[in-house]
């Protein structure tokens, strides 16, 4: 049911953004990407910066986002439809599947090459929100109320969630951290 309102919440911060100025169109050293690289498991994200380029190929440092929460409840039968195509092409937009539940999170400092791996630049300030979901453990605070057993675990896990909302600095993360929790019914 909360993944319906995801999707909901996604298809209206689609309409309310100006792609135009979201997404750049050149690839270049300093720009903000988003990478999606296929391994043994399953995609996963990287979020970072460009700090060179040689030959069309891409040194980005940033942090990989690995969904495992969302692999399993895909496994599970638990998760289907937008959530199951966040995992099979991710991208900016639909990465909101991915950051509502446990990740395997680390630093990157690699190469990418766009022959194989899939790079969308993104604008700095959707870099640092999807950053900012990550350093503020986000992430875990959203799945321990989405997967609590009992009434009391849940009321805690909330109270939880909310007063690390409101310790937030950044006004944009807010704002995206509140929306995100209103459309999944949290608040």
């Amino acid at each position: 049911m909360w993944f319906i309102l995801f999707g909901i919440l996604v298809n209206i911060i689609l309409l309310c953004t100006d792609n135009s100025s979201m997404f750049g169109s050149k690839l270049k050293p300093g720009s903000f990407v988003f990478v999606v690289k296929r391994d043994d498991i399953s995609n996963y994200v990287v979020i970072g910066r460009i700090v060179s380029e040689a030959d069309k190929i891409f040194k980005v440092k940033g942090t990989f986002l690995r969904p495992v929460g969302l692999i399993e409840r895909i496994r599970d039968g638990r998760a289907k439809g937008k959530p199951q195509e966040a995992l099979s092409n991710p991208d900016p937009n639909n990465c909101i599947f991915f950051i509502i539940d446990r990740l395997d999170t680390g630093n990157f400092d690699d190469i990418v090459d766009p022959r194989i791996d899939k790079i969308t630049p993104i604008n700095e300030n959707r870099y640092f929100v999807l950053d900012g979901w990550i350093k503020e453990s986000m992430p875990e605070l959203f799945s321990n109320y989405f997967n609590s057993t009992s009434e009391d675990e849940r009321l805690e896990a909330r109270s939880i969630l909310i007063n690390r909302m409101n310790s937030l600095m950044s006004q944009e993360l807010k704002e995206h951290v509140y929306a995100v929790a209103r459309s999944s019914q949290i608040l």
